[in-house]
């Protein structure tokens, strides 16, 4: 006896439980949705869930496919929004028989499409809910309220006719202007392969350009460098074979004049006398006869002279003195020589040649510089200081001074 009371005790207490957990699954309504955007992207689209009249949620992620559970025994509005299109509403009424929510409910499913909003459309009718979920003693279950659904399918039809009317002068405006930018992107195309041609033709006309240029460069410098290494070979030919030119001696202090002597007079000549023509002289008296007595008396006496007159000119003893024409030979002045110490530098450049030659005589350094520019100009300089070329020429490639 109290073993069947025990199994019917146990039957009891397990319909209660099973009972209570039906009831506790059956508290909310499980609806899944999907929100599509016509001519535009799900971004900014958003779903505002409103219960008995207040606000409660918004979703805004993952509108492809979400899913709500809403309260039951309530009133939801939830409305499908975005930036520039029209809303749309569902009305979603969880009122339910006990019985009903017992035995649970199947998991609504519903799609939303919202388009774009037009001026010249009225888009009033969507100002309402464009459908209305109630449960269903018929299908025992929540399902769409087709009573609503009719009272307002004339105003939604008219309402979609012109939105699908604007969409399609929207979709042809859209192609037409998709096929005016294909064109103009296919003549900007066009245009830019044009230019790239052209653009690729001149520079490799450039490159070619540059490459005759560079190559010519190249001649001319090799030629400018060949002069340049011949000039230099000459030149240094030209020093080897000129005879080395002897240092002028060097000037020796003149000797200190002899005091000059006192020059004697010449010794006076006697007068040369002026020969004068003697007078005839008179006849010759008689021969006289001598006494000899007389002539005895005057024995012992000086003769007599003549009475006539005897001019002659006497010369002069003082003599004119004797030219010495001869003069004193100069002593030989030994000569010296003066060491040059000389070092020469040839310096090449991308566009000059220039020849640096240094003279050091122990007292005194001098630089010359002779400058070959690529283009022929020749300069010459001697300490820095411009100088010409036989100036140079006669001393710096002299190897003394």
């Amino acid at each position: 006896m109290g073993f069947p009371n025990t199994l019917r005790a146990c039957a009891i207490v397990g319909t209660l439980v099973l009972t209570s957990a039906a009831g506790v699954l059956a508290q909310t309504f499980q609806i899944n949705g999907r929100v599509k955007v016509d001519g535009g992207a799900l971004e900014g689209t958003k779903v505002v869930v409103y219960k008995n009249g207040e606000k409660q949620r918004t979703v805004n992620s993952g509108l492809t496919k979400f899913s709500l559970d809403l309260d039951l025994n309530a009133d939801y509005i939830l409305s499908f929004e975005k930036e520039g299109f029209v809303s749309k509403k569902l009305s979603f009424d969880t009122h339910a028989p006990a019985e009903a929510i017992a035995n649970g409910f199947t998991p609504f499913e519903f799609a939303v499409n919202i388009f774009k909003q037009y001026d010249d459309v009225n888009s009033v009718v969507f100002n309402q809910p464009v459908g209305m979920i109630r449960f269903s003693s018929e299908a025992d279950d929540f399902d769409y309220d087709t009573d609503y659904t009719k009272s307002i399918q004339s105003e939604l039809e008219k309402a979609i006719e012109e939105v699908a009317k604007k969409q399609a002068e929207e979709k042809e405006k859209d192609a037409i202007a998709a096929k005016q930018e294909e064109d103009e992107a296919k003549a900007r195309a066009k245009a830019e392969a044009l230019q790239a041609k052209a653009d690729a033709e001149s520079a490799k006309l450039k490159a070619k350009q540059d490459k005759e240029a560079a190559e010519t460069a190249k001649r001319e410098q090799m030629r400018l460098d060949a002069e340049a290494k011949k000039a230099e070979q000459e030149r240094l030919a030209a020093v080897e074979k000129k005879p080395k030119e002897q240092p002028a001696p060097k000037a020796e202090p003149k000797p200190k004049p002899e005091p000059k002597k006192k020059e004697e007079p010449a010794p006076v000549q006697p007068p040369v006398l002026a020969k004068v023509k003697a007078p005839k002289p008179p006849p010759e008296p008689p021969p006289v006869k001598f006494d000899p007595l007389i002539t005895k008396l005057h024995e012992g006496s000086e003769a007599r002279r003549s009475n006539g007159a005897n001019e002659m000119v006497e010369a002069s003893p003082v003599q004119r003195a004797k030219e010495n024409g001869s003069s004193e030979a100069k002593p030989a002045l030994p000569e010296k020589t003066i060491e040059v110490a000389r070092h020469e530098e040839l310096i090449v450049e991308p566009n000059s040649v220039t020849t640096r030659i240094d003279l050091d005589n122990g007292k005194a350094k001098t630089e010359y510089r002779k400058i070959v520019h690529k283009y022929g100009s020749v300069f010459y300089f001697k300490d820095g200081q411009s100088c010409t070329k036989l100036t140079y020429e006669n001393e710096a490639l002299a190897e003394t001074r």
